[in-house]
């Protein structure tokens, strides 16, 4: 099966071309081949610069992936769809929906917020700051009803705001479709080593309800996952970590006239963890230290759950000139998680506890937190045609989000039984953005244009603080205010001196906004100097070059850029036992190279992509323990991904057979020397996935998968939590995740 990793890189062919008669040889009325066989740059359609656009005339780097591809190949998770896009990483922070994304290597390690933006089709998902703990929550979209996924590379900051710094993750879903019925029905099926059965139930129906003029689209899906990791201790486990996610979508579809049209959705999914997907491992070492390399060391069990409600407004019309959208939205985003504190922590506060007044000897030690986002954005937009001199587009966007955070850190005392509260916490906070921006494309001659766009944005945030117990860093409440503005900005220059060849130049910036935090006014060790109850802004800047070609007839497909990134005014996490505050610290660079290319020849398809990234610090602060060139966490040197496919028949039925192999450097999960964020080496590692599937007459389709084939066992993120990472820099565990096992599945899809 091929992965579609590179489509969006060839030049679509006539169909009177032999060889994509000869390439193509299934029928015509199989979906699957066609979009894995036949998919060129001139047929895939993105949506990166807000219009519907053929990606060759996307003046950035940006790659889709089919939902079906994915399915077909045994993703469910996030963590699963980025780790085919080399220059993408995910960095859990403990199983499905808790992680972060990093692009091109714009990262700090333990992010105060998000660098990478999660969107639903025109809709923003999640949390905006660290009050939400917008870089520990991320929306985690199973594959319900998406037509496939966008990864817009760099920064976005121009047409979609704050936290877009390293680039975009946009899911677009399928419409509802007025002419006929359809609908789909499915199951997954697969067993992982060390772990045991997972499966999934999905359904989909297209519902005319006045033919050409509404539809109703209705989905749902019920996923269980076997837990891998196994609790030992106190609160011992098999599967420790398992999950159950379901979800339902519904979208109406109305379009009373040519011009007008109205769209208006409502999602929920739910995440329900038995717990964190993370293993103890030694610091210094390397190694497992609880007696096997998914094993965690428990006196508490650590219960997650992630719940979405987002509903959406979409009104469209075609004035001819231009169209005008109106898109608004309400979502409801919870988070509830327990984290347990290792014993070597129980032990370290057990000794210093009467020293701020803990006056009795605990057992367990653990953080019961939960985090509740209601975000309503509204965006006015309005976008020319495509003119033979100018395309502009200009838009008003607001959002508003209210968070109120309950943390608790709780302990039972000895003897039993009985809780002992350490600290609670009531947190309300407020973030509300307005913004105006615009673009406007010059057509200079056919095949030069030049483009530049400016978003002016404003916020305005408010944080109150409600906090007790015997190590309280601000006893009392408090609370502050702010106001703060940007700019974003973007040029770019293309030059097309033909349909099948397009080079470009681009520089745009971005942004994440600054910030409050509480005063600390008492900590265990002392006040800490640094602490400020504001922090600023940082910002980055992106240069780019690129080119997008296809040669000898559409069978080969290339495309590379290079492109320098300067990041300024760095935000940062600092832990000394008692608090945590936020800090603006110096500046880093990143240059890289990225390439994706696409051989078609015959039945085969191949297609390799790669990526370089050398991201490092250029400034040294010693007080934080960060050397000048140190490398920015979770930025692997070199990636890689190489999948093959084959097309053949199968008793008349159309069939295939591939393999996708995944290759990275190693990595550094935080700074040298930070007690806040140190730096755990997760190694290179390759993983080898192999698939392969049939398409009946009927239209049914069965694939078969076996993700990680060489059952490879490498770590590839760790937890990065303050208090733990602290700890592990003088001698607890680090908490680590590591590959899944090999996994063998079967997929089933029963289209009516």
């Amino acid at each position: 099966m091929s992965l579609l990793l590179a489509p969006a890189l060839a030049v679509a062919q006539s169909s009177s071309d032999p060889a994509t008669a000869s390439s193509a040889p299934l029928p015509a009325g199989n979906a699957v081949s066609q979009t894995r066989n036949a998919t060129t740059l001139g047929e895939v359609i993105v949506t990166a610069n807000r219009r519907r656009e053929p990606s060759r005339e996307v003046p950035m780097h940006v790659n889709t992936v089919s939902a079906q591809t994915l399915q077909q190949l045994g993703a469910r998770t996030l963590s699963d769809y980025a780790s085919y896009q080399p220059g993408v990483f995910f960095a859990s922070q403990g199983g499905t929906g808790e992680g972060e994304v990093i692009m091109r290597g714009v990262s700090t390690g333990n992010q105060t917020s998000p660098t990478v933006s999660v969107y639903i089709d025109d809709v923003p998902v999640g949390g905006s700051t660290v009050y939400a703990s917008a870089a520990t929550f991320l929306f985690d979209a199973a594959l319900m009803d998406l037509d496939h996924v966008e990864f817009l590379y760099g920064p976005q900051g121009t047409l979609y705001g704050a936290g877009s710094m390293g680039g975009l993750i946009k899911y677009v879903t399928n419409k509802p479709d007025t002419s006929d019925f359809s609908g789909s029905a499915g199951f997954d099926i697969s067993h992982t080593q060390q772990a045991g059965m997972n499966y999934t139930e999905r359904a989909t129906a297209n519902l005319p309800l006045l033919r050409d003029v509404a539809a109703l689209r209705v989905s749902a899906f019920d996923q269980h996952s076997a837990g891998v990791y196994r609790a030992v201790g106190e609160a011992p486990a098999e599967g420790a970590d398992r999950t159950h996610t379901k979800g339902v979508r519904v979208q109406l579809q109305v379009d009373p006239t040519d011009r007008l049209s109205f769209n208006l959705s409502a999602m929920a999914q739910k995440i329900a963890a038995d717990g964190l997907s993370m293993a103890d491992y030694s610091l210094t070492t390397g190694q497992p230290i609880s007696g096997g390399p998914y094993n965690r060391r428990l006196n508490h069990r650590e219960p997650f759950t992630q719940t979405l409600q987002l509903y959406a407004f979409r009104a469209s019309y075609d004035f001819g000139w231009a169209n005008l959208d109106w898109i608004s939205s309400y979502q409801n985003f919870v988070n509830r998680s327990v984290q347990d504190y290792p014993d070597a922590f129980l032990a370290l506060l057990n000794v210093l506890g009467p020293v701020f007044g803990v006056d009795r000897q605990l057992s367990t030690l653990y953080v019961d937190s939960g985090y509740d986002v209601h975000k309503a954005s509204q965006e006015v937009r309005l976008t020319s045609r495509k003119g033979a001199r100018f395309d502009w587009l200009v838009g008003a966007w607001f959002n508003r989000e209210n968070l109120w955070e309950q943390y608790s850190l709780l302990g039972a005392q000895l003897p039993p039984p009985g809780i002992y509260r350490l600290l609670g916490q009531q947190v309300r906070a407020g973030f509300t953005e307005y913004a105006g921006y615009g673009d406007l494309t010059w057509h200079v001659t056919p095949q030069w244009d030049i483009a530049g766009g400016v978003r002016a944005s404003g916020n305005s945030q408010h944080l109150s603080n409600v906090e007790d117990g015997p190590v309280a860093g601000s006893p009392g409440g408090f609370h502050e205010h702010m106001v703060s503005d940007d700019i974003t900005k973007m040029l770019t220059v293309s030059y097309r001196p033909d349909k099948t060849r397009s080079y470009y130049m681009r520089a745009s910036t971005g942004y994440r906004p600054g910030g409050l935090q509480a005063p600390v006014n008492s900590t265990i060790l002392g006040p800490n100097a640094n602490a400020k109850n504001t922090f600023g802004a940082d910002s980055l800047t992106s240069y780019e070059l690129g080119y997008k070609g296809s040669h000898l007839d559409g069978t080969i497909s290339l495309g590379v850029d290079a492109y320098d990134i300067e990041w300024h005014n760095l935000q940062l996490y600092t832990y000394t036992l008692g608090n945590t505050i936020i800090q603006n610290a110096g500046n880093a660079r990143i240059d890289g190279l990225e390439l994706q290319s696409s051989f078609t020849p015959g039945h085969w398809r191949i297609n390799a992509s790669a990526a370089y990234t050398h991201a490092r610090t250029l400034d040294a602060r010693p007080e934080l323990g960060i050397a000048s060139g140190a490398p920015l966490p979770y930025s692997a040197r070199q990636t890689a991904t190489l999948d093959t496919r084959y097309n053949f028949h199968l008793a008349g039925d159309a069939a295939y057979a591939g393999a996708v192999l995944r290759l990275s450097s190693r990595r550094h999960a935080g700074f040298a020397n930070d007690s806040s964020d140190p730096d755990f080496r997760l190694p290179g590692m390759g993983q080898l996935d192999l698939d392969a599937g049939v398409v009946l007459s009927h239209g049914a389709s069965v694939d078969i998968y076996l993700r990680n084939a060489l059952d490879r066992h490498a770590p590839v993120g760790t937890l990065n939590s303050e208090a733990i990472n602290f700890l592990a820099s003088v001698g607890g565990p680090m908490l680590v995740q590591l590959t899944t096992p090999r996994t063998l599945g079967v997929s089933v899809n029963l289209p009516f």
